[in-house]
Protein backbone atom coordinates (compact mmCIF):
# COMPACT_ATOMS: atom_id res chain seq x y z
CA UNK A 1 0.00 0.00 0.00
CA UNK A 2 1.36 3.05 -0.92
CA UNK A 3 0.62 6.73 0.79
CA UNK A 4 0.18 8.86 -2.27
CA UNK A 5 -3.11 9.65 -2.04
CA UNK A 6 -3.53 8.96 2.15
CA UNK A 7 -6.55 11.13 3.34
CA UNK A 8 -7.64 12.34 -0.06
CA UNK A 9 -11.51 11.14 -1.20
CA UNK A 10 -11.44 10.79 -5.02
CA UNK A 11 -14.87 9.94 -7.29
CA UNK A 12 -14.45 7.38 -9.86
CA UNK A 13 -17.02 7.36 -12.80
CA UNK A 14 -18.07 4.00 -14.62
CA UNK A 15 -15.61 2.29 -12.33
CA UNK A 16 -16.94 -0.99 -12.44
CA UNK A 17 -15.43 -2.80 -15.28
CA UNK A 18 -12.06 -2.04 -17.90
CA UNK A 19 -10.49 1.42 -17.05
CA UNK A 20 -12.16 2.63 -14.38
CA UNK A 21 -11.96 -0.43 -12.25
CA UNK A 22 -7.84 -0.45 -12.53
CA UNK A 23 -8.01 3.01 -11.89
CA UNK A 24 -10.58 2.44 -8.31
CA UNK A 25 -8.21 0.11 -7.54
CA UNK A 26 -5.23 1.64 -7.60
CA UNK A 27 -6.23 5.19 -6.22
CA UNK A 28 -7.29 2.70 -3.38
CA UNK A 29 -3.90 1.38 -2.88
CA UNK A 30 -2.46 4.99 -2.99
CA UNK A 31 -4.51 5.10 0.23
CA UNK A 32 -7.87 7.64 -1.00
CA UNK A 33 -11.02 6.95 0.30
CA UNK A 34 -13.13 6.10 -2.75
CA UNK A 35 -16.75 6.89 -4.89
CA UNK A 36 -17.23 4.55 -7.18
CA UNK A 37 -19.82 5.66 -9.63
CA UNK A 38 -22.06 3.34 -11.99
CA UNK A 39 -25.25 3.08 -14.08
CA UNK A 40 -26.13 -0.17 -14.09
CA UNK A 41 -23.34 -2.78 -12.77
CA UNK A 42 -24.79 -2.96 -9.28
CA UNK A 43 -23.62 -6.44 -8.48
CA UNK A 44 -19.91 -5.68 -9.71
CA UNK A 45 -20.17 -1.83 -7.76
CA UNK A 46 -21.13 -4.46 -4.83
CA UNK A 47 -18.26 -6.49 -5.03
CA UNK A 48 -15.72 -3.63 -5.35
CA UNK A 49 -16.93 -2.18 -2.69
CA UNK A 50 -16.83 -5.44 -0.28
CA UNK A 51 -13.46 -6.26 -1.23
CA UNK A 52 -11.80 -2.75 -0.59
CA UNK A 53 -13.54 -2.74 2.09
CA UNK A 54 -12.28 -6.05 3.35
CA UNK A 55 -8.79 -4.75 2.44
CA UNK A 56 -9.10 -2.02 5.17
CA UNK A 57 -9.95 0.68 2.28
CA UNK A 58 -12.73 3.02 2.94
CA UNK A 59 -15.32 2.82 -0.13
CA UNK A 60 -18.84 3.33 -1.28
CA UNK A 61 -20.75 3.02 -4.70
CA UNK A 62 -23.06 5.06 -5.78
CA UNK A 63 -25.61 4.86 -8.91
CA UNK A 64 -26.01 7.27 -11.25
CA UNK A 65 -26.52 8.28 -15.17
CA UNK A 66 -23.53 10.88 -15.43
CA UNK A 67 -25.62 12.05 -18.42
CA UNK A 68 -28.93 12.69 -15.96
CA UNK A 69 -28.75 16.29 -14.03
CA UNK A 70 -30.76 14.91 -11.18
CA UNK A 71 -28.84 12.12 -11.37
CA UNK A 72 -25.79 13.60 -10.89
CA UNK A 73 -26.74 16.08 -8.33
CA UNK A 74 -28.31 13.26 -6.01
CA UNK A 75 -24.79 11.61 -6.05
CA UNK A 76 -22.90 14.78 -4.64
CA UNK A 77 -25.44 15.14 -2.67
CA UNK A 78 -24.90 11.05 -1.22
CA UNK A 79 -21.02 11.80 -1.50
CA UNK A 80 -21.38 15.18 0.62
CA UNK A 81 -23.40 13.63 3.45
CA UNK A 82 -20.87 10.71 3.33
CA UNK A 83 -17.53 12.46 3.30
CA UNK A 84 -18.78 16.53 3.27
CA UNK A 85 -15.23 16.87 0.86
CA UNK A 86 -13.64 15.89 -2.61
CA UNK A 87 -10.11 15.90 -3.36
CA UNK A 88 -10.16 14.58 -6.49
CA UNK A 89 -12.60 13.39 -9.85
CA UNK A 90 -11.64 10.85 -12.63
CA UNK A 91 -14.23 11.52 -14.96
CA UNK A 92 -14.04 8.06 -16.60
CA UNK A 93 -17.47 6.90 -17.48
CA UNK A 94 -18.05 6.70 -21.23
CA UNK A 95 -20.86 5.29 -23.46
CA UNK A 96 -20.02 1.50 -25.20
CA UNK A 97 -21.75 0.62 -28.18
CA UNK A 98 -20.14 -1.56 -31.16
CA UNK A 99 -23.50 -0.56 -32.79
CA UNK A 100 -22.54 3.12 -33.06
CA UNK A 101 -18.74 2.69 -33.50
CA UNK A 102 -18.92 0.48 -36.32
CA UNK A 103 -20.97 2.63 -38.35
CA UNK A 104 -19.86 4.27 -42.12
CA UNK A 105 -20.15 8.10 -42.08
CA UNK A 106 -23.24 8.06 -43.92
CA UNK A 107 -25.34 5.63 -42.10
CA UNK A 108 -24.95 7.84 -39.28
CA UNK A 109 -27.85 9.80 -37.43
CA UNK A 110 -28.04 12.69 -35.77
CA UNK A 111 -29.14 10.35 -32.76
CA UNK A 112 -26.32 8.68 -32.62
CA UNK A 113 -23.99 11.71 -31.82
CA UNK A 114 -26.67 13.10 -28.90
CA UNK A 115 -25.98 9.39 -27.54
CA UNK A 116 -22.69 9.51 -27.05
CA UNK A 117 -22.41 12.87 -26.45
CA UNK A 118 -24.70 12.90 -23.50
CA UNK A 119 -22.26 10.42 -21.33
CA UNK A 120 -18.54 11.42 -22.50
CA UNK A 121 -19.18 14.78 -23.33
CA UNK A 122 -22.01 16.24 -21.04
CA UNK A 123 -21.22 13.68 -18.36
CA UNK A 124 -17.80 15.23 -17.83
CA UNK A 125 -19.87 18.71 -17.85
CA UNK A 126 -22.22 17.87 -15.04
CA UNK A 127 -19.86 15.92 -12.87
CA UNK A 128 -17.51 17.98 -12.58
CA UNK A 129 -19.59 21.47 -12.76
CA UNK A 130 -21.48 19.70 -9.70
CA UNK A 131 -17.88 18.60 -8.12
CA UNK A 132 -15.87 21.22 -7.74
CA UNK A 133 -18.35 22.74 -5.16
CA UNK A 134 -16.72 19.87 -2.70
CA UNK A 135 -13.83 20.52 -3.63
CA UNK A 136 -12.99 23.34 -1.33
CA UNK A 137 -9.84 22.46 -0.20
CA UNK A 138 -8.59 22.53 -4.07
CA UNK A 139 -7.74 19.28 -5.96
CA UNK A 140 -7.55 17.75 -9.18
CA UNK A 141 -9.92 16.45 -11.93
CA UNK A 142 -8.65 14.19 -14.33
CA UNK A 143 -10.94 13.35 -17.75
CA UNK A 144 -10.12 11.05 -20.14
CA UNK A 145 -10.13 11.51 -23.97
CA UNK A 146 -9.19 9.76 -26.99
CA UNK A 147 -5.76 10.37 -29.42
CA UNK A 148 -9.31 9.70 -32.35
CA UNK A 149 -10.01 13.11 -31.26
CA UNK A 150 -6.58 14.58 -32.30
CA UNK A 151 -5.83 12.54 -35.64
CA UNK A 152 -9.30 11.29 -36.75
CA UNK A 153 -10.96 7.95 -37.39
CA UNK A 154 -13.20 6.66 -39.94
CA UNK A 155 -15.01 4.63 -37.21
CA UNK A 156 -16.05 5.51 -33.90
CA UNK A 157 -16.91 9.15 -35.07
CA UNK A 158 -19.50 10.01 -32.86
CA UNK A 159 -16.73 9.19 -29.98
CA UNK A 160 -13.75 10.95 -31.31
CA UNK A 161 -16.03 14.19 -31.56
CA UNK A 162 -17.28 13.67 -28.16
CA UNK A 163 -13.89 13.48 -26.95
CA UNK A 164 -12.55 16.45 -28.77
CA UNK A 165 -15.12 18.52 -26.58
CA UNK A 166 -13.64 16.79 -23.29
CA UNK A 167 -10.27 18.15 -24.35
CA UNK A 168 -11.92 21.61 -24.96
CA UNK A 169 -13.58 21.38 -22.40
CA UNK A 170 -10.68 20.29 -20.05
CA UNK A 171 -8.34 23.80 -20.97
CA UNK A 172 -11.39 25.78 -20.28
CA UNK A 173 -11.93 24.34 -16.89
CA UNK A 174 -8.38 24.39 -15.91
CA UNK A 175 -8.64 28.02 -17.07
CA UNK A 176 -11.44 29.28 -14.79
CA UNK A 177 -10.72 26.45 -11.62
CA UNK A 178 -6.98 27.60 -11.40
CA UNK A 179 -4.77 28.05 -9.16
CA UNK A 180 -7.20 25.73 -6.39
CA UNK A 181 -8.27 22.84 -8.86
CA UNK A 182 -6.09 21.08 -11.44
CA UNK A 183 -7.89 19.64 -14.77
CA UNK A 184 -5.85 17.37 -17.46
CA UNK A 185 -7.55 14.97 -19.65
CA UNK A 186 -5.22 11.55 -20.44
CA UNK A 187 -5.82 11.05 -24.19
CA UNK A 188 -6.11 7.13 -24.56
CA UNK A 189 -4.42 5.43 -27.64
CA UNK A 190 -5.93 1.65 -27.89
CA UNK A 191 -6.41 -0.10 -24.25
CA UNK A 192 -7.06 -4.06 -24.46
CA UNK A 193 -10.80 -3.00 -22.85
CA UNK A 194 -14.20 -4.34 -23.89
CA UNK A 195 -14.20 -2.41 -27.46
CA UNK A 196 -11.39 -4.72 -28.69
CA UNK A 197 -14.31 -7.04 -28.85
CA UNK A 198 -16.05 -4.74 -31.38
CA UNK A 199 -12.95 -5.49 -34.15
CA UNK A 200 -12.20 -9.04 -35.59
CA UNK A 201 -8.81 -9.97 -35.20
CA UNK A 202 -7.36 -8.31 -38.54
CA UNK A 203 -8.32 -4.90 -37.18
CA UNK A 204 -6.55 -5.51 -34.37
CA UNK A 205 -3.79 -7.38 -35.49
CA UNK A 206 -4.02 -4.16 -38.18
CA UNK A 207 -3.50 -1.31 -35.00
CA UNK A 208 -1.19 -3.13 -32.96
CA UNK A 209 1.07 -2.91 -36.25
CA UNK A 210 0.87 0.75 -35.71
CA UNK A 211 1.93 1.17 -32.24
CA UNK A 212 5.56 1.44 -32.00
CA UNK A 213 5.35 -0.77 -28.58
CA UNK A 214 4.09 -3.31 -30.33
CA UNK A 215 1.18 -4.48 -28.00
CA UNK A 216 -2.22 -2.93 -26.58
CA UNK A 217 -2.25 -0.44 -24.10
CA UNK A 218 -3.22 -2.36 -20.27
CA UNK A 219 -5.73 -0.68 -17.94
CA UNK A 220 -3.41 -0.43 -15.02
CA UNK A 221 -1.05 1.70 -17.06
CA UNK A 222 -3.77 4.25 -17.65
CA UNK A 223 -4.56 4.21 -14.05
CA UNK A 224 -0.95 5.03 -12.86
CA UNK A 225 -1.32 8.24 -15.03
CA UNK A 226 -4.16 8.97 -12.73
CA UNK A 227 -2.71 8.37 -9.79
CA UNK A 228 -0.03 10.85 -10.75
CA UNK A 229 -2.25 13.52 -11.88
CA UNK A 230 -4.22 12.96 -8.43
CA UNK A 231 -1.25 13.11 -5.98
CA UNK A 232 0.92 16.40 -5.31
CA UNK A 233 3.56 14.83 -7.57
CA UNK A 234 1.49 16.88 -10.22
CA UNK A 235 1.02 19.96 -8.62
CA UNK A 236 1.89 22.57 -11.48
CA UNK A 237 0.69 20.31 -14.62
CA UNK A 238 -2.95 21.99 -15.54
CA UNK A 239 -4.61 22.49 -18.89
CA UNK A 240 -3.06 19.55 -20.11
CA UNK A 241 -3.69 16.56 -22.79
CA UNK A 242 -1.06 13.98 -21.76
CA UNK A 243 -1.19 11.37 -24.52
CA UNK A 244 -0.68 7.42 -23.59
CA UNK A 245 -0.80 5.48 -26.48
CA UNK A 246 2.95 2.88 -26.82
CA UNK A 247 3.77 5.54 -29.42
CA UNK A 248 0.93 5.28 -31.87
CA UNK A 249 0.25 8.92 -32.59
CA UNK A 250 3.31 10.29 -31.96
CA UNK A 251 1.81 13.90 -33.63
CA UNK A 252 -0.46 14.19 -31.45
CA UNK A 253 1.53 15.05 -28.10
Amino acid sequence: MGERLKGKVVLVTGGTRGIGKAIVEAVASEGAKVIINFRSSISEAEEMVRKLRDAGIDAISVRADVSKESEVERMFEIIRENYGILHGIVNNAGHGSGRIWNKRFTDLAWSDFEEVLSVDLKGTFLVSKFGVGLMRDGGSIVNVASISAKMGDIMGIPYLVAKAGVISLTKSMALWLAPKIRVNALVLGSIETGWINWLSDDEVKRIINYIPMGRLGRPEEVARAVVFLLSDESSFITGHAIVIDGGECMACD
